[in-house]
């Protein structure tokens, strides 16, 4: 049991490792197919993890994980207004809104799980 957990954990770990990876390829000016790639690796790593913990036997829905997905929802709806409809100021606040639930809601289950 306790090997799934961590197997679960490394998805969330690695995605969010590769993810700073992905921000920092495209801050040194590396060629765009570098960032996308690892930006979709670090996703589906991160998808990997919230399918796993939410098919898991034991689950109950926690305010961390609604943190999590509503993080999720900000920064699809936020990539919208950086795309379909150029609202930057719009975009900005939804972005980084979206990062700070997702923050929250890692710091909550890092504690969660201690208690």
């Amino acid at each position: 049991m306790k090997k799934i957990q961590k197997r679960r954990k490394s998805f969330l770990y690695i995605g969010l490792g590769i993810l700073a990876i992905a921000f920092i390829t495209k801050q040194t000016g590396a060629p765009a197919i570098c960032f996308w790639i690892l930006f979709f690796v670090a996703i589906l790593l991160k998808t990997f993890f919230l399918i796993a913990v939410v098919s898991a036997k034991e689950f109950k829905p926690r305010l961390w994980l609604y943190f999590i997905l509503t993080g999720v929802v900000m920064i699809l709806i936020s990539m919208l207004f950086k795309t379909a409809f150029f609202l930057p100021f719009l975009y900005k606040i939804l972005f980084y809104g979206a990062i700070s639930l997702k923050v929250t809601g890692l710091i909550l289950m890092i504690f969660s799980k201690k208690q």
